[in-house]
């Protein structure tokens, strides 16, 4: 599947935004906001082997009469958006994403209980196939979030990625089919609360490489609090910058969701 076999076009985008206004015109008894981002510094797990962050003043209030530092970070650092350029060359940016694609309706998959039996739980086919018999057909434009429960483990960088080296990674994430299923729904982006869109177990991520990326899909990672989100129905917002050439940024990402 090639990138520009499944462009971002403006009939995608059309489809997105009508998505979105159907979300938010269901809030007829307001909405509360969900904050989906852990902080970000010196105590954030990242992933094994990624330098680690740097912040050091540059301006101080003593000297400068205001206070601002320098901050160095993998891109890819704490929560974060991966941009399809991540593993596509050639691919969208974080610059050339459109707006419209980054507030968008989503639905969550719980995936809880399998990942408490199996650390490198995937979302399969069959998981999909059972929430679309809960909950209806996946509608295209939204993104899909997994709650594995791992946020919960985001205190202790061994219980949360599962080991203290760079490889034996153990995390719950998408698999292969059941992605290619949902970029069939027509989804736009894929979240997790764990390391990586991919579990632990495969190192050579080939739900990036050779599924979602190439399809023209974002990620988000390391989201917080998706366990309170409602398996359908609310709208989540990726404040992603717009830097020219990224292949990724952390991200504040939040959800609408309805009092009703």
């Amino acid at each position: 599947m090639s990138l520009e076999a499944n462009p971002r076009d403006a009939s995608t985008t059309a489809t997105t935004i009508a998505a979105r206004d159907a979300a938010f015109a269901a809030f007829t008894g307001g909405f509360r906001l969900v904050d989906l981002t852990d902080a970000l510094g010196p105590d954030t797990v990242l992933w094994p082997g990624a330098p680690a962050l740097e912040i050091v003043d540059a301006v101080s209030h003593d000297s400068g009469g205001y206070h601002a530092r320098i901050f160095t970070t993998f891109e890819h650092a704490g929560t974060h958006f991966d941009a399809p350029e991540h593993f596509v060359p050639g691919g969208a940016d974080t610059a050339s994403i459109g707006i419209d694609d980054l507030v968008v309706p989503a639905v969550v998959i719980d995936l809880t209980e399998k990942a408490a039996a199996d650390a490198n739980a995937v979302v399969e086919v069959s998981d999909i196939e059972a929430f679309e018999a809960a909950h209806g057909t996946i509608e295209a434009g939204s993104a899909v979030l997994l709650n594995s429960g791992w946020a919960h483990r985001k205190d202790s960088a061994l219980s949360y990625a599962g080991t203290e080296s760079t490889t034996d990674l153990r995390f719950p994430g998408f698999g292969v089919e059941a992605t290619r299923l949902l970029v069939s729904r027509g989804v736009v982006g894929l979240g997790v609360d764990t390391l990586g869109i991919d579990p632990g177990d495969k190192p050579d991520f080939p739900v990036h490489r050779d599924v979602s990326h190439p399809a023209g899909l974002w990620h988000l990672e390391n989201l917080i609090n998706v366990d309170q989100l409602p398996a359908t129905g609310s709208v989540i917002a990726v404040g992603v910058p717009r830097i020219v050439g990224g292949t990724g940024f952390p991200t504040r990402v939040f959800a609408f969701v309805s009092r009703g």
